[in-house]
């Protein structure tokens, strides 16, 4: 249930930039090809395989999580943290298209002046809801952020919108998967 939720709330939209990264980078083609199969509609099965595992894994998390009674607090902190991960991610990196496109926006300096307040809510939110758990979970965030904007540069020199959604579902199922196995 938790997972359709998300996926509600967002219409897909992450799923889809999941499915698209999917094809481009699992396809082993040079930079110029990704960027190409990634900017095609249609899903591949490298791209349906990969959303049919972070489903998978992200639902059993979630389930572990609900089991174990820690419902409230991973179920409000994973989707901040995962968040503040996507932002983290978007403040370090260029687009990586040269004719640009939609996801440009959200990346480079126009999103650097949103990682400070990002920063600062998920710490206080993580701070108030689960302590100590809380911070460690945002540095992980972070991390997770920070290796993926140096892993896009390097294969692709930057993001795309297909990559930040791809980045906030492989971050936040990551997430909750770390709240499970702390639980």
């Amino acid at each position: 249930m938790g997972c359709a939720l998300l996926a509600f709330l967002t219409r897909g939209l992450h799923l889809d930039g999941l499915a698209d990264t999917a094809d481009g980078l699992l396809s082993a083609r040079p930079r110029d090809e990704a960027l190409a199969i990634m900017k095609d509609s249609a899903t591949g099965a490298l791209g349906a395989l990969t959303i049919s595992i972070i489903l998978i894994l992200k639902t059993a998390a979630i389930s572990d999580i609900v089991q174990d009674g820690h419902t409230i607090d991973a179920l409000l902190l994973v989707p901040v943290c995962s968040r503040l991960s996507l932002v983290v991610l978007a403040s370090l990196s260029e687009y990586a298209r040269r004719e640009g496109g939609l996801g440009q926006y959200f990346v480079g300096k126009n999103a650097r002046g949103h990682l400070s307040v990002a920063m600062a809510v998920s710490l206080g939110v993580s701070m108030v809801v689960a302590g100590l758990k809380g911070v460690v979970l945002v540095t992980i965030a972070s991390l997770i952020g920070l290796m993926s904007a140096r892993w896009f540069k390097r294969r692709l020199g930057g993001v795309t919108g297909d990559c930040l959604g791809a980045h906030l579902e492989t971050s936040e199922t990551l997430l909750f998967i770390v709240a499970a196995l702390s639980a």
